[in-house]
């Protein structure tokens, strides 16, 4: 159960930074605020959840691993973000 919650947090991290960046890409008129702004949610959201990992796991290497993963995460997310906004914006300018 506690695997599945990791995970989850990382979509749940997905998903809200994209919203985020999506909402706040139609109250501005460049890119770079919204994508900031996703990034940062995507940061407090698995930075949080990395505290987590660290605080309930009680292998050394397991709290490692996670914490890794959740900052690669936190990479490929935000990557994500700015390719996905980029596109609605090309599709708002049009």
């Amino acid at each position: 159960m506690k695997l599945i919650l990791f995970f989850a947090l990382m979509l749940f991290s997905l998903v809200l930074s994209l919203l985020v960046g999506r909402l706040s890409l139609k109250n501005s008129t460049n890119l770079w605020r919204p994508f900031m702004y996703s990034v940062f949610t995507n940061i407090v959201i698995l930075g949080l959840a990395s505290i987590w990992w660290f605080l309930t796991e009680t292998d050394g290497i397991s709290q490692g691993l996670g914490v890794i993963y959740y900052c690669i995460a936190m990479a490929l997310i935000s990557l994500v973000n700015l390719v996905v906004l980029s596109i609605f914006r090309s599709k708002l300018d049009s």
